[in-house]
């Protein structure tokens, strides 16, 4: 029997950039905040899938558990850890305008590809989301309790293909049967 290698961990990019350094466009210059903070503050949002601690030992702290806590705790870096986590979700914030134009890339990617299929159901998603293709479902059958007592009837009468005409007769004879009575029934015609 062959032994089974485990599989790697999966490993996650970035989300906003990959670098290890903040970015000065994604820092608040106000200068209230140190150059450790900052890096704090981008280890912690730039990488989601790390603790708090895994981001403030990366950013240079000797007690990451105790420095995570207290970063977290001043309102400064509390402000722009939020502002930049908001900033990482309009990058990937799913909206009109993106939807259709990813539409638009897959179509193209796929016609490029050879791949038909998937370039007609693009398309077709996208006369859906321009409005040229509705669908349109409609139930055709009501159910039994929106009926009246006398559709119900006409309904099982047009269901059976027979319609049932009789009348209710008290029967105090007890040697009448239903032959007897279709005979006296003919006998009055």
């Amino acid at each position: 029997m062959k032994a089974r290698v485990p599989d790697e961990k999966l490993t996650y990019g970035p989300i906003l950039e990959d670098t290890n350094e903040p970015p000065i466009e994604y820092c608040n210059l106000d200068k209230r905040l140190n150059r450790r903070q900052h890096l704090f503050i981008w280890n912690a949002v730039n990488n989601p899938r790390e603790s708090l601690i895994e981001a403030a030992s990366k950013s240079g702290y000797k007690d990451p558990r105790q420095a995570a806590n207290k970063l977290m705790m001043n309102p400064l870096v509390r402000s722009e850890y939020h502002y930049l986590m908001n900033e990482a979700k309009k990058k990937y914030e799913l909206n009109y305008d993106r939807a259709v134009q990813d539409l638009y890339e897959i179509r193209d990617k796929a016609l490029e590809n050879g791949s038909f299929n998937a370039a007609v159901s693009a398309q077709g998603m996208l006369l859906k989301v321009g409005g040229l293709i509705v669908d349109r479902k409609e139930v055709k059958y009501g159910t039994i309790d929106q009926m009246s007592r006398e559709e119900v009837e006409k309904r099982l009468s047009q269901l059976l293909g027979q319609t049932i005409e009789g009348e209710a007769v008290e029967v105090k004879d007890e040697s009448l049967t239903l032959k007897n009575v279709k005979e006296k029934k003919d006998k009055k015609k």
